[in-house]
């Protein structure tokens, strides 16, 4: 697997926060800060190039002073970064780690072996470990699970898992579908991952829905989950900022879901819901 670095220089002092922001909505979000600089990784598959290019323009009108991007084979790409990632315990049972870190795992324990920088979604983003402990209470085994804006695909496969009958990851952006299936690939399970936008065409005969993105996303599609689900078929979500949870749960409640369970940490929120 390769990569492409993305560095981008500021100058000294500078608040490097929306920047961080930045790299997050063009598919990074694992960022290392040094002095006055901002380094991310993205996983060299077909589109990246052109994301690449999207991301540089939008850190060059932000007010970054220089973007340099270079390739990374991945021997190099590991030295870079190993030394800031290690294995990362989620909930009770999940503990995702880096392809280059071993993990002496318990019994119970549900390993998800994941790199940090190839798409939205390593563990390290709070929105994540709140989906994957609220996932950890659901009837997932046996049951069909459709995560709807899969990003790497770190709940699609933490699903697989947890033994669910059947998985189906969907996002609107094709690179972190490229993504989700050499995930899928790196850790041994099966699951379908599509491109697309919305879930028309879905037959609604899904046990499970998880949706990690935004608000706005989340009020907008809450009756076409609803669609989808069975009745008592259960959704998490996350991806919502405090602010915003009121009019989330307002919007899921419209749809006919039944509120369950609400989790905060760093300012975002997490929820589980029942139709």
């Amino acid at each position: 697997m390769s990569w492409i670095e993305v560095k981008s220089n500021f100058e000294a002092g500078q608040d490097l926060s929306p920047f961080v922001d930045i790299y997050g909505e063009y598919g990074i979000e694992n960022t290392l800060e040094e002095a006055s600089s901002l380094t991310g990784c993205l996983v060299d598959v077909e589109g990246s190039s052109e994301r690449i290019q999207e991301l540089t323009k939008a850190l060059t009108e932000a007010g970054a002073l220089e973007v340099v991007t270079r390739d990374l084979v991945e021997d190099n790409w590991e030295i870079a970064w190993r030394q800031f990632f290690k294995p990362r315990r989620v909930g009770k049972r999940f503990v995702v780690r880096p392809t280059w870190e071993e993990f002496e795992s318990a019994e119970d324990d549900l390993v998800i072996v994941l790199d940090p920088g190839q798409a939205f979604g390593t563990g390290d983003h709070p929105t994540t470990r709140l989906c994957l402990e609220l996932m950890e209470t659901l009837p997932i085994k046996g049951n069909r699970v459709l995560d709807v804006g899969c990003g790497s695909g770190i709940l699609a496969v933490g699903a697989c898992l947890l033994e669910a009958k059947k998985v189906l990851a969907i996002d609107i952006d094709p690179i972190a579908v490229e993504v989700a299936k050499e995930n899928r690939e790196l850790n041994g399970v099966n699951f379908e991952a599509l491109a697309g936008e919305g879930l028309n065409g879905l037959k609604g005969d899904w046990d499970v829905a998880i949706s990690n993105i935004i608000s706005a996303t989340i009020v907008r599609i809450a009756n076409d989950v609803r669609d989808v689900l069975v009745d008592g078929g259960r959704w998490v979500i996350s991806g919502v900022i405090v602010d915003n949870w009121p009019d989330v749960k307002i919007a899921a409640q419209k749809a006919g879901f039944e509120f369950l369970e609400m989790r905060e940490e760093d300012g975002w929120v997490g929820a589980s819901f029942k139709c």
